[in-house]
């Protein structure tokens, strides 16, 4: 998809201061980003309905892009804890399977901000926090949703609230819920520099990728 480095480093800048697919009737239990060619494809959610899609970005692709910001449509990228009670393999990417995100990129005392060495190394020497994985929320042009070429990347990640409340054990699978979560002070969301291009492809294409492999500790 895009280069984790990058990610992670452009994630920092913004705390410390792809997609469209084809929607299901129900969220499919598809976890992990898959390989042909130079390609990758990943599970998403469509952010009105909460439908499975599928999502398709060159591996080559320029990152980020240089398209006017005002042709940007967002992708929601949501953060979960390591103890959420909702299973990792229901969530689009783990730390073992994507190359991207593979922990929060930034310290957070409720994720675990204890010095966590493997985490650290894994994220290039940067203090970070441990997570079970991520989704990724995406508009869906045919279901009214905010849909463009290229999506503006941001990070959705648990507030404290948002712990002992409870938010983190449930799935936030479509936009009105996560407004309504903002607007509860359960999650927060952090702006980053990162856009890049994706297009939409098929659950059919998805499975004849080979499974992508992270040696995450």
């Amino acid at each position: 998809m895009y280069q984790t480095r990058q990610f992670f480093s452009a994630l920092v800048i913004a705390a410390s201061g792809a997609f469209l697919g084809l929607p299901n009737n129900a969220l499919a239990a598809d976890s992990g980003q898959r390989t042909f060619g130079q390609a990758s494809v990943e599970p998403s959610i469509d952010d009105s309905t909460g439908g499975a899609v599928y999502l398709l970005t060159p591996i080559k692709a320029p990152n980020p892009t240089n398209n006017n910001p005002k042709a940007d449509a967002p992708l929601y990228l949501v953060v979960y804890p390591l103890n959420s009670a909702i299973p990792a393999s229901d969530l689009n990417c783990q730390p073992t399977n994507c190359d991207h995100v593979n922990v929060l990129p930034f310290p957070n005392t409720d994720y675990g901000a204890a010095i966590n060495q493997a985490c650290v190394d894994f994220n290039g020497g940067s203090p970070c926090s441990a997570v079970k994985g991520h989704d990724h929320l995406v508009g869906i042009a045919s279901t009214g949703g905010d849909f463009n070429v290229a999506w503006h990347v941001k990070l959705v990640f648990f507030t404290h609230d948002g712990f002992t409340n409870g938010a983190i054990n449930t799935r936030i699978t479509t936009l009105t819920q996560l407004q309504a979560l903002v607007n509860s002070g359960y999650v927060a969301i952090g702006d980053t520099p990162i856009t890049f291009h994706c297009s939409r492809t098929s659950e059919a294409t998805y499975d004849k990728g080979t499974p992508v492999v992270i040696p995450y500790p």
